[in-house]
C-alpha cells in the first residue's frame, strides 16, 4: 500500500487490489480482494467471500450492489 497524500482536504491512498468476477443465478459480482499477494490467493480468498455471501439471510434490493463491489479486507 502506497503511503496517503492529502488532495483538495482528502486523505487518499492507493493500494495493489485483485478484482475477482463471479457469477451466480442473480448474475455478476465483483469482489475486491485487497490482501492477496497472488491471482491464486485472490481466488481463494473470493471462495471464502461466496461461503459468506451464501451464508447471510436473504438480501433486499437496497442491499446492492455497491458501486465498486464487495470488499474483501482479510489480513492473512
Amino acid at each position: 500500500m502506497e503511503p496517503a497524500e492529502t488532495y483538495k482536504g482528502w486523505i487518499i491512498q492507493s493500494q495493489k487490489v485483485f478484482y475477482v468476477e463471479t457469477w451466480d443465478a442473480n448474475g455478476n459480482h465483483h469482489v475486491a480482494v485487497q490482501n492477496a499477494k497472488t491471482e491464486e490467493e485472490a481466488l481463494e480468498l473470493a471462495k471464502k467471500w461466496i461461503d459468506r455471501y451464501e451464508s447471510k439471510p436473504a438480501r433486499t434490493p437496497m442491499d446492492e450492489p455497491r458501486p465498486f463491489g464487495d470488499m474483501i479486507d482479510m489480513p492473512f
